[in-house]
């Protein structure tokens, strides 16, 4: 490579470490730079979106709070299994497990759900007297979805 490059004279030598010069800052500039600033701008956005999803479910939660923790409000012969089922489908929510466990307790898991239509349809079914007595909720597999598992009672609460 130095015998080549001995063999250029002054003039080429000089264009060609011009050249190889702004080959680098190209190279820099698409290779480096732009990924990196489309990256940061992708991660600005996405916190943005996790921030106003914070607040919305911060604002559902705090609704949830402030819900009266009434009677029981189905029929006369509605258990809470059925009034649980019959909600979930009206909600357009899947259950991927509904278990009863004794008069007035049910355990639900569901695989994906978004955090907004769960609280809503747990606001809804608190309106109707029956409440959470645990819940789980993790990250699912679906973007901005979580797994739930919880346990639901019938009645007032404490």
């Amino acid at each position: 490579m130095l015998k080549l490059w001995g063999e250029r004279s002054p003039r080429e030598q000089w264009m060609l470490g011009v050249m190889f010069a702004l080959l680098a800052v190209v190279f820099l500039w698409l290779g480096v730079m732009r990924p990196l600033s489309s990256a940061q701008r992708a991660a600005h956005d996405a916190l943005i979106e996790a921030t106003d999803r914070n607040a919305a479910l911060r604002t559902k939660v705090e609704l949830l709070k402030t819900l009266p923790r009434g009677a029981y409000a189905g029929g006369a012969g509605t258990t809470i299994d059925q009034l649980v089922g019959q909600s979930a489908g009206e909600a357009g929510l899947t259950l991927e497990r509904a278990q009863a466990q004794g008069a007035g307790r049910i355990e639900i898991a569901m695989a994906s759900v978004r955090p907004v239509a769960l609280f809503s349809w747990l606001a809804a079914l608190e309106a109707q007297g029956v409440r959470v007595e645990t819940m789980s909720a993790r990250p699912a597999a679906t973007a901005g979805s979580v797994s739930v598992q919880a346990v639901l009672v019938q009645g007032a609460g404490r």
